[in-house]
């Protein structure tokens, strides 16, 4: 599952690290990492995540699927605006947005190849 929320871009798989009931939360970013720790434990402890240099997803760590589903919905009950790009880059970070816009024109552009159903 790929997910983008006001707190990070997500990678969320079920991978051979995981036992039943945990799931492998990967980032691009280590703050994203650090953001998600704080709102599922209320705190940020940097030991939880792991970083792996050469890695597709450099920065990773395990939670609950409970977890992870308690925050997805958190995240849905939050929806406060009608304009995603808008909203879920916080202000400055203009290396974000400029790949969350990437990822939008790169899926705007399939979608207008697409022939209408």
């Amino acid at each position: 599952m790929w997910i983008f929320t006001k707190d990070g871009f997500f990678s969320t798989v079920f991978d051979k690290y995981c036992k039943r009931g945990e799931l492998m939360i990967r980032s691009r970013c280590k703050d994203d990492l650090i953001r998600l720790a704080k709102k599922l434990h209320g705190y940020s402890d940097e030991s939880e995540i792991l970083g792996i240099k050469n890695a597709d997803y450099r920065y990773r760590m395990k939670i609950t699927k409970s977890d992870w589903a308690d925050y997805l919905s958190n995240c849905a009950h939050d929806i406060d605006y009608s304009n995603v790009k808008d909203n879920i880059v916080p202000a400055g970070d203009d290396l974000r947005q400029d790949a969350y816009y990437q990822v939008w024109t790169v899926l705007y552009q399939w979608q207008s190849k697409m022939s209408d159903e």
